[in-house]
């Protein structure tokens, strides 16, 4: 990764340059909070992929992908969110009746090991498609520094 100070820089520049180009920058009447919201978030996450480069990992490919295909979202109305919500439900209830009673402390340990590389897939931009835990840890320690960078800002 580029040295801290210039890594910074970048991502305050591509988040001033985003942020002006979504209309942020200009009075709040234009924007609903909602929409406000949603465009820092985008801003934010372009401004990030941007400074970091966007083939520099498999997050950062996956954010700007995510972004592109929040952008399609929004012109498509509110009849995607309501099926992503139904699917997420239609999930988890799924995954509640797989949940059985476990025996010994290695099966409960390997079921805890499981669950939170899940949760870990679930964070991290693009962890979803990483079979690989080390590759999962490596992309995990990545997006971790480049968010704590983003945050001292």
């Amino acid at each position: 990764m580029q040295g801290s100070k210039q890594f910074k820089h970048a991502l305050l520049e591509g988040l001033l340059l985003g942020l002006r180009k979504r209309g942020v920058a200009a009075s709040s009447d234009i924007m609903s909070f909602h929409e406000r919201k949603r465009a820092i978030r985008l801003a934010a996450d372009a401004a990030l992929v941007n400074a970091r480069g966007a083939d520099a990992t498999r997050w950062s490919r996956t954010m700007l992908a995510d972004s592109e295909l929040e952008h399609r979202r929004q012109n498509r109305g509110s009849e995607v969110s309501v099926k992503l919500i139904r699917e997420r439900v239609l999930r988890r209830r799924s995954q509640r009746r797989k949940l059985g009673t476990a025996g010994s402390a290695a099966v409960l340990a390997r079921a805890m090991v499981r669950k939170r590389t899940k949760v870990l897939r679930d964070i991290v931009p693009g962890g979803e498609g990483l079979d690989d835990e080390f590759t999962l840890l490596d992309e995990t320690l990545d997006y971790a520094v480049c968010l704590k960078a983003q945050v001292s800002m």
